[in-house]
C-alpha cells in the first residue's frame, strides 16, 4: 500500500482480540514472547477492541477495558484505553485518532463518564489532541517510561 495515500476512507470497527494482538505485539512487545500481547481484561465481556484495517492489512489498534484509575479507585464510570498501536510507517495520518473515538464512543454508549490510560512517554501530544491531560510524574512500567492521562467523557 502506498505510503501517502489511501485508497478507502478508513475506519475503526470493533473486532475480536485475536486481530489486535499480532500488531500489539509489533509494535508495544517486540522480542517478547506471544503471551506478553495478552493483556489483563480482554476477555472482559464489557471490553471493545477495535482496529483500523486497510486494504487486508491492520495498520492500528486499541482497546477500552471498564476500570478505576489508581487515582479515582472509587469511580464506576472509569474506562482503561490499553494497547494503542499504529503500524510504523502510517503513524501521523489519523488513524489511532479513528481507533481511540471508537474506544471512547464505546465507553460512553456503556456508561463511561471518564477514560484514562497509561501513556507511554512519547505519547501525550497524542492524547491530548482528544482532550486528554497529564496527572503527576512520569513512572516506569514494563521497563518503559509512562505517565497517567485522563479526561471526562
Amino acid at each position: 500500500m502506498p505510503d501517502d495515500e489511501f485508497h478507502a476512507s478508513p475506519c475503526a470497527s470493533a473486532v475480536d482480540v485475536a486481530v489486535v494482538r499480532p500488531l500489539r505485539m509489533e509494535v508495544l512487545r517486540p522480542g517478547r514472547t506471544a503471551d506478553a500481547s495478552v493483556l489483563p481484561g480482554d476477555e472482559d465481556p464489557l471490553t471493545c477492541h477495535v482496529a483500523v484495517v486497510l486494504d487486508t492489512e491492520v495498520v492500528s489498534v486499541g482497546s477500552v477495558i471498564p476500570g478505576a484509575a489508581p487515582w479515582e479507585p472509587d469511580r464506576t464510570d472509569a474506562w482503561q484505553v490499553r494497547g494503542m498501536a499504529t503500524r510504523d510507517g502510517l503513524r501521523g495520518r489519523g488513524l489511532g485518532h479513528l481507533v481511540l473515538g471508537a474506544l471512547m464512543d464505546h465507553a460512553t454508549a456503556n456508561g463511561g463518564h471518564f477514560i484514562w490510560c497509561n501513556a507511554r512517554v512519547g505519547a501525550p501530544r497524542f492524547y491530548a489532541r482528544s482532550g486528554f491531560v497529564t496527572l503527576g510524574e512520569p513512572f516506569m512500567y514494563e521497563d518503559i517510561e509512562h505517565v497517567h492521562m485522563w479526561r471526562d467523557l
